[in-house]
């Protein structure tokens, strides 16, 4: 039986109500490939069914038809405006995109409705980190954590916030909360690791991350900290084996690498240093070039330092030419370096004055 409804368009109501019943025991058995037919005969038989548009742009969502989820999520909006779960659902979808302006409006919605909403305080906070907007940020995880003090992901995220903004005292507080409940994860070990770092306690950081990596044994970053940390009190050989396996973990992490070669640069093994850095070279301008296909803005600054050791061990062993190369990469992409110009005119000098001896000799 057909019915018009009060919009004026016409419903059929009794294949609506056969095929959304279908649909939804289909869905609670976890069935959406078959539920989908139903669905789609559901909002067929009725335009207005804004819940069946709303499991439409899950159905989407879950297989990666991105741009038809975000129009079966907006057609039930369009249709209810208040249905909280279509807003909770788009913007889900758009800060998996990255798209975290999009996403905040439609998270607002749904702490208008649920203002005791913890977890999605802690989304929106995400979304304003993001997006670079810092105080609002931290507005949002305050407010999560205010709602919901044990909630661990909330804390990390203004605690990363705070140690960015070198407002380490404050992150501390908040972390040591968690160790003292006993609920720390790794993640607050992680940050304790840096805060301690930070404030030069490094026994403490020691700790921290040691906890950290024990409970995430790829985190190449935490194994980083823990060298630095071995550096400054005096335990290199530790510090080798902590750089080792943060640069095998992560063979594009820079700072493991400039690490480690620093560190053979300072026992004066300067070979052990060119190796490492080397290593680091060939898989930097292996990724660059895979990078440059599809995008020339890759900022390369991070690397001068790198390569201005690398081109320090060069000379080192008495390599002028592999140091003027890697030398002049480096000035290729930061010009007004003097001392790095001062270098290259040295390596010019003696090859000049190689090059006349021989010729005496001839």
């Amino acid at each position: 039986m057909s019915i018009i409804d009060e919009s004026g368009i016409q419903k059929d109501n009794e294949n609506f109500e056969t095929n959304a019943s279908r649909a939804n025991e289909l869905i609670k058995n976890d069935n959406w490939d078959t539920a989908f037919k139903y669905l789609k005969e559901a909002v067929d038989a009725d335009p207005n069914y804004a819940e069946g548009f709303n499991l439409l742009g899950i159905y989407h969502t879950r297989n990666h038809n991105y741009s038809e989820a975000i129009e079966n999520f907006r057609k039930a909006l369009n249709i209810n405006f208040d249905l909280i779960d279509a807003h909770y659902n788009l913007a889900s979808l758009y800060m998996e995109q990255e798209e975290y302006g999009m996403a905040l409006p439609h998270f607002k919605e749904v702490v208008l409705v649920n203002p005791e909403d913890s977890e999605t305080y802690n989304l929106m906070g995400i979304c304003c980190a993001k997006s670079g907007k810092d105080e609002d940020a931290k507005a949002f995880f305050s407010e999560a954590l205010r709602l919901q003090p044990d909630n661990v992901s909330a804390a990390v995220n203004i605690a990363k916030l705070l140690i960015k903004n070198n407002e380490v005292a404050e992150a501390k507080g908040i972390l040591l909360y968690f160790i003292k409940k006993d609920i720390a994860n790794f993640e607050v070990h992680h940050l304790l690791g840096i805060v301690y770092k930070t404030q030069e306690d490094f026994p403490r950081a020691l700790h921290h991350l040691r906890e950290a990596v024990l409970e995430d044994k790829n985190n190449a970053e935490a194994y980083n900290l823990l060298g630095e940390c071995c550096v400054k009190m005096n335990l290199d050989k530790q510090a080798e084996s902590f750089f080792v396996m943060a640069a095998r973990l992560d063979t594009a992490y820079l700072d493991a690498y400039y690490n480690l070669g620093n560190l053979y640069y300072n026992q004066q093994k300067y070979h052990d240093a060119v190796l490492a850095l080397e290593e680091y070279v060939r898989t930097k301008e292996a990724t660059d070039f895979i990078d440059s296909l599809w995008s020339d803005n890759e900022s390369k600054d991070g690397a001068v330092p790198l390569y201005n050791l690398l081109g320090n061990c060069y000379k080192m062993i008495n390599n002028p030419v592999k140091a003027r190369a890697i030398w002049e990469k480096s000035l290729s992409i930061q010009p007004e370096q003097q001392e790095i110009k001062e270098a290259v005119s040295g390596l010019s000098q003696t090859s000049q004055m190689h090059k006349r001896i021989s010729l005496v000799i001839d």
